[in-house]
């Protein structure tokens, strides 16, 4: 067993020439230690961390007389399965090996119960009731009626699909078997292979996004997701350049028979509506717990990640199945997996919400940390926050006490956790250039983090006992935790996230603190300037280095940070 080199031939005795798709240059080999033949590490259906852990391979010829191929090291996984999911039938036929190992996991696996909830239409689903549900969890729409959503027919096959677009256009196509994309494919060809009956490999069209096109045209989200989405309302009529816009819209997902998408989150944990049009999909959801997230974290990070099922290591998967004319719904942050049992397409799409806010902007902290491809992150997702940041201010200085007190308690801490964000990542000497053309006039942004905390502040401060605000503004302010929901607990459990807290030193060697300093400011004429007393956190940083109280308001920027402690 060993890797290829350059002097090795790039196809092998898998690689059949009437193959409906052309296989890349892999640069994982196996040789088969009886016969020395080499093979392509993915056609049959072994990883590259797989091979590395292999001390004796036995190909399909040989593993009959020689039997199965032997493991050096612990097994990788907890269970006792055969540790190589290969179809030899498949293999001695002379076809590569499919996604079986998706396959054993999910049928050796026992995953939970759907528990949430489902509705026969849409009539009920609306913002307010979006806004103040008592739980994160997912549901799921029945029947489209009353969602104010257009879609094309349930008819409408994959053929139909490439004509409305073009069948020229280019489509992203993902190996089921390797979770890799596939380039070099039209949509009139995976027009072919998604109607042929010859597939020897299993492929996956899930990026397809038809916003501009013909087919786009013919698809309207539901009502509720154009009031809620962040970019319809907050980016700039003027600013929405095709090519510098986020097109996130409108998903067409074409799968055929036994595809698989892995574990993962939306990028920036986006919510995301999914419809089916014509199949059955099943979702394998993970509550997006404290727990859940490091654990998913150090899964993403890992080698092993490709032969390791994520399910076996948290406590609860849940699985839904959908049918035609289903429509889910996955608040931000959940953790999920997709298996598709007959050929399927489905419109989705993705988008970002208010409530939401200390989730999208920590899965994107999170994301900077496993250093995922700015390919499957949100687009211009900074952009989005400065404009986010001036329109917010320019909403709060107008509102009433009456109409702050609309706004949630998860709405307004999204937004502190956003002008934390900013200001410890955006208003720094030390950006790079990207970051730096997006802040561009930096002063202004200064001033108007500055303004946004102070309305937000006492309203936020308001919601909470003084002894509650005190513990909870420092971890607003770095935006490194979350206000997570677990399924079944009352809404405002506060839970710490994923990111650990900065380390600090409490003082210096002369005693003196340096703390943050949290000072309640009382007016002794009647109260503050806001008519209540409130919590201020200033930090006062002196000539020779060290940081001292201060109960000034004009040093809220103190407050705010001056570009220490940046992201891990």
């Amino acid at each position: 067993m060993s890797s290829s080199d350059s002097d090795e031939p790039q196809e092998c005795e898998l690689c059949c020439e009437d193959a409906p798709i052309d296989l890349p240059a892999y640069e994982t080999w196996v040789m088969c230690d009886i016969c020395s033949e080499w093979y392509h590490g993915v056609c049959v259906g072994i990883s590259a961390s797989e091979c590395e852990r292999i001390d004796k391979y036995h190909c399909h010829k040989c593993v009959e007389q020689h039997g199965p191929s032997s493991y050096n090291g612990p097994a990788l996984r907890r269970s006792s399965r055969s540790h190589t999911s290969v179809d030899y039938t498949k293999l001695n036929d002379g076809q590569p090996a499919t996604f079986n190992q998706y396959l054993l996991r999910i049928d050796a696996h026992e995953f939970a119960e759907d528990e949430f909830e489902h509705l026969e239409t849409g009539h009920t689903v609306t913002v307010d009731w979006i806004r103040h549900r008592d739980t994160n969890d997912p549901f799921v729409v029945d029947s489209p009626e009353g969602l104010g959503m257009q879609m094309p027919g349930q008819d409408t096959t994959v053929r139909d699909i490439a004509k409305i677009i073009g069948e020229e256009t280019s489509v992203s196509v993902m190996d089921v078997l390797t979770q890799e994309e596939l380039g070099g494919w039209t949509l009139g060809q995976w027009a072919q292979y998604f109607h042929s009956t010859d597939r020897r490999r299993v492929l996956n069209v899930i990026s397809l996004e038809v916003s501009g096109t013909p087919l786009g045209d013919m698809v309207q989200r539901p009502t509720v997701v154009d009031k809620l989405d962040l970019v319809d309302n907050y980016w700039p009529e003027t600013k929405r350049k095709p090519s510098k816009f986020p097109k996130v819209k409108a998903y067409c997902l074409m799968g055929v028979a036994d595809a698989y998408t892995d574990f993962h989150v939306d990028f920036s944990a986006t919510w995301v509506y999914y419809h089916v049009l014509s199949g059955e999909k099943v979702f394998y959801l993970v509550p997006p717990t404290p727990s859940n997230m490091r654990k998913f974290e150090s899964w993403s990070k890992s080698p092993d990640q490709a032969v390791s099922f994520f399910a076996e290591h948290v406590k609860q998967c849940f699985e839904v199945r959908l049918k035609p004319g289903n429509t889910l719904f996955i608040p931000a942050g959940w953790i999920h997996a997709v298996f598709t049992p007959a050929d399927t397409v489905v419109i989705g799409g993705n988008f970002l919400v208010m409530q939401s806010l200390n989730t999208h902007i920590g899965l994107y902290k999170l994301e900077a940390r496993t250093k995922v491809p700015s390919r499957y992150r949100f687009p211009f997702f900074l952009k989005l926050c400065r404009y986010l940041i001036e329109s917010l201010t320019k909403i709060w200085t107008k509102l009433d006490s009456p109409a702050k007190a609309k706004w949630t308690t998860e709405e307004l801490e999204g937004v502190f956790v956003l002008a934390s964000f900013l200001s410890d990542k955006l208003v720094d000497e030390s950006c790079d250039a990207e970051v730096a053309k997006i802040v561009a006039d930096k002063m202004g942004l200064r001033k108007y983090l500055t303004r946004l905390i102070e309305v937000v502040e006492p309203e936020l401060s308001s919601r909470m006992l003084p002894e509650e605000w005190m513990n909870r503004e420092p971890q607003l302010r770095e935006g490194s935790h979350f206000r997570w929901i677990r399924p079944g607990m009352p809404r405002g459990s506060l839970l710490l996230a994923t990111r650990p807290k900065r380390s600090r030193n409490p003082s210096t060697s002369d005693g003196t603190d340096r703390t943050i300093a949290k000072i309640r400011l009382k007016n002794k004429d009647g109260g503050s300037r806001s008519g209540t007393s409130r919590h201020r956190l200033v930090r006062r940083v002196t000539s020779s280095g060290t940081t001292s109280d201060a109960s000034n308001g004009d040093e809220m920027m103190a407050a705010l940070g001056t570009g220490q402690g940046k992201d891990s």
